[in-house]
């Protein structure tokens, strides 16, 4: 797929460089570059240097100043949401993290998760500490290195307007701002897949085989950061083999070594992990997953721009710019495009298959949507620009900042009963993917109990066979002895999802009800009932009760056999309801403070 130029020296490598980039001609009039004595002098620096390489060689001092100013910006409205509150997930991120670093794999056999983030966040909170500020800033940082990131990979695919465009989508993408302030690794999975992106693009369309170390180097690295970059790899791979198809002869057999060294070396470099992944599959790690809809699909990925009117809007101001560039015969330009259109399409076709599909996962998604909106944005003239404001408007992140205990009131939970438990004091969670959180800010030296039992240790959740030890975990069995040793004065705290704090009457009710009909939590995925997510998701949509997995029903009737059990349990005294704030949209907590009597 190498374009040939025609004539030798300067002129020759100079038509050469235009056919492959026709907008560098634009480019170049913008610059002011012209032939003297017929030679075309300002643009050898970029023949000898590669275009690719080095897409700033052209204003690139004003260029590296609006780009600064834009993440310095952009770290003051996205840093304003740093201080909120963990919810489940960040609380079980934390919890893994703080162990050795050397454990961290061995751990990751119990929850699903590839190692890298795990060991980022572990050394980064050895340096700066494990609060919701000092963990959400490591995110932060990774999702503001997309906006330069961006700006790279659209300026040095389709030329210096495409990059800025790509930069400004990056800028106003909700996705991106929502999980700056969470301590979770999507940020930096949308990170390493713009690079995945562009590096596939740049190494396998446009033959700069430099770039194919970086491409092999960023895909092994999602690989070990979201088990959803094996969808990527399949997408790559995919397109890869469209392109072989499209190559004529000699240019196949060089893009055939060439990938074979690049997937190639990405496979050897994961070999090391792969038995630890087919042990997780085989685990049936993800209880809570469902096979999505189509409207579901269709609104989360319509969720990452803000919704069904940001995708109009992207959509008719992107769709002129690209239709242009993808009129056939399609040059480099139009093949980059059409790699990068079949890695989200091969993503979501996984998801469908596999059954595992979140919103946060779509954070492979975003990397190339993104570039492939800069890109059609730049070619769509005014009706891009216009495009592109709009966008602005209903997605700009001006309300990052909400109250700390929006995404979770566990730490103001935590804060009512920390004062008067002691070491040895007992935490009852029935839901058993609270632990990690509730340790995070409950004090040190008290024991967590499951409805099945001891927790082994309340920084890990253990999602091997949860359903089946939430089925035999019947709390009138495995609790009453736990609660009869405690000694006189001692405290047992029971925390759990919302169940609408019933009273004694009504949970007996319940209890005494079939199980399926009893009431369901809003557990900590959030969105039960109608919760809104504030994420962009989504999930605002009430769900159907046939829709409710198992897992959160037991979860649900778990709640309320324990609260009952502790209620009416003769030597405990109630001292104090702990009621959930309004407005929490992921890990809602209620609660129950009792004493030991004599």
């Amino acid at each position: 797929m190498t374009v040939t130029g025609h004539g030798t020296g300067i002129e020759g490598q100079r038509e050469t460089v235009l056919k492959q980039r026709p907008e560098l001609a634009d480019t170049a009039r913008e610059e002011g570059v012209e032939r003297v004595n017929g030679r075309s002098t300002r643009l050898l620096p970029l023949i000898r240097n590669g275009w690719g390489a080095h897409p700033a060689r052209l204003r690139l001092q004003p260029d590296v100043v609006a780009v600064i100013g834009l993440v310095a910006g952009l770290a003051f409205l996205w840093g304003r949401g740093s201080g909120a509150w963990f919810w489940l997930d960040e609380g079980i991120a934390v919890g893994i993290s703080s162990h050795p670093i050397g454990s961290i794999p061995d751990l990751l056999r119990q929850d699903g998760s590839p190692p890298l983030y795990y060991a980022l966040l572990h050394v980064w909170m050895s340096l700066f500490g494990s609060s919701e500020g000092a963990t959400h800033l490591l995110s932060l940082i990774f999702a503001l290195a997309t906006v330069p990131t961006a700006l790279w990979a659209g300026w040095s695919l389709f030329g210096r307007r495409a990059g800025w465009m790509c930069a400004l989508v990056a800028s106003v993408n909700p996705f991106i701002a929502y999980y700056a302030n969470e301590t979770r690794m999507y940020s930096l999975v949308a990170l390493l897949t713009l690079f995945v992106v562009a590096t596939f693009a740049h190494g396998f369309l446009f033959g700069r085989r430099g770039h194919l170390i970086g491409f092999a180097a960023s895909l092994v690295l999602l690989f070990y950061t979201h088990n959803w970059g094996l969808l990527v790899g399949v997408g790559c791979a995919v397109a890869f083999v469209a392109l072989l198809i499209l190559a004529n002869g000699t240019e196949r057999r060089r893009t055939l070594r060439d990938g074979a060294m690049a997937f190639g070396a990405v496979g050897l470099l994961y070999l090391p992990w792969l038995p630890t992944l087919l042990y997780q599959h085989a685990a049936q790690l993800q209880p809570w997953a469902q096979k999505p809809t189509l409207f579901l699909i269709r609104n989360e990925v319509a969720g990452l721009v803000g919704g069904v009117e940001g995708a109009v809007a992207l959509g008719v101001g992107a769709g002129v710019g690209l239709a242009t560039m993808l009129r056939w015969p399609w040059n480099r330009e139009g093949l980059a495009l059409f790699g990068m259109a079949v890695v989200p399409i091969i993503v979501v076709a996984g998801a469908w298959v596999t059954s595992l599909f979140a919103y946060r996962y779509l954070a492979v998604v975003v990397a190339p949507l993104i570039l492939l909106a800069g890109a059609g944005l730049a070619r769509g003239g005014r009706t891009g620009v216009a495009a592109l404001a709009v966008v602005a408007f209903l997605t700009a992140p001006i309300a990052v900042r909400t109250p700390p205990y929006q995404k979770s009131n566990a730490k103001a939970a935590a804060a009512q009963v920390a004062s008067v438990l002691q070491p040895g004091d007992v935490v009852l969670s029935p839901d058993p993917q609270l632990p990690p959180l509730l340790s995070h800010y409950l004090p040190t030296g008290l024991r967590y109990f499951t409805t099945a039992g001891p927790v082994p240790d309340e920084r890990v959740v253990d999602w091997r066979g949860i359903v089946e030890r939430l089925q035999d975990g019947d709390p009138t069995r495995t609790l009453p002895a736990v609660l009869d040793e405690l000694p006189p004065g001692a405290h047992a705290v029971l925390l759990c999802p919302p169940t609408g704090s019933p009273d004694i009457a009504t949970l007996r009710q319940r209890v005494a009800s079939p199980f399926g009909s009893d009431a369901v939590p809003r557990t900590a995925i959030g969105g039960l009932g109608g919760a809104d997510q504030g994420d962009g998701s989504s999930a605002d949509v009430a769900i159907a009760p046939e829709e409710i997995t198992l897992f959160h029903r037991l979860i649900g009737r778990r709640c309320d056999e324990t609260a009952l059990l502790v209620l009416e349990h003769p030597r405990l005294r109630l001292d104090k309801k702990i009621e959930p704030l309004t407005g929490i949209t992921w890990t809602p907590i209620e609660g129950l403070l009792l004493t030991k009597l004599g």
